[in-house]
């Protein structure tokens, strides 16, 4: 996966007209943050990952559990998502964007990565889902988005 340090200028897809910021850009080799992730964490990244923003054609596996079995989806209260082929979208009150990819549940829930406070903040204070505020802020982004299909059991 494309390695991006947290909060820089998001670049991946330039053709958006408010770009954002990177949060949870991940690669083997470089030091990322840790910490026990509250349930409250897990189910609001959950939340965030059921939408797919910027889908791509070809997936993205776990540069850290190479060799651990199938890695293109989660699992969380019986539900299963295919991560590692789109990213999310988080919107903060005070108008700013942060852009990850999807694999950002299974970083934090399994590598206990720790993403940045404001990031945080944002997850538990911006518009999400199923609010039609978030929906109406991907629509301003001009994104592709939909539904986080199901991983294979």
């Amino acid at each position: 996966m494309t390695y991006f340090k947290d909060l820089t200028i998001y670049e991946y897809t330039p053709l958006l007209v408010r770009p954002g910021n990177n949060i949870g850009w991940l690669g083997r080799g470089r030091p990322f943050p840790t910490a026990t992730p509250s349930q409250e964490v897990l189910d609001l990244l959950w939340l965030f990952c059921s939408i797919s923003v910027q889908p791509t054609r070809g997936f993205h596996v776990c540069e850290f559990c190479l060799g651990g079995g199938n890695l293109y989806y989660a699992e969380r209260k019986g539900e299963r998502l295919k991560l590692g082929t789109a990213e999310i979208r988080v919107f903060s009150g005070q108008g700013h964007i942060y852009a990850a990819p999807n694999l950002i549940y299974h970083y934090v829930a399994v590598h206990h990565y720790r993403p940045p406070d404001e990031f945080l903040r944002a997850l538990r204070e911006g518009p999400r889902l199923p609010n039609r505020e978030y929906f109406d802020e991907l629509a301003k982004l001009g994104v592709e988005w939909c539904k986080t299909p199901p991983g294979a059991p």
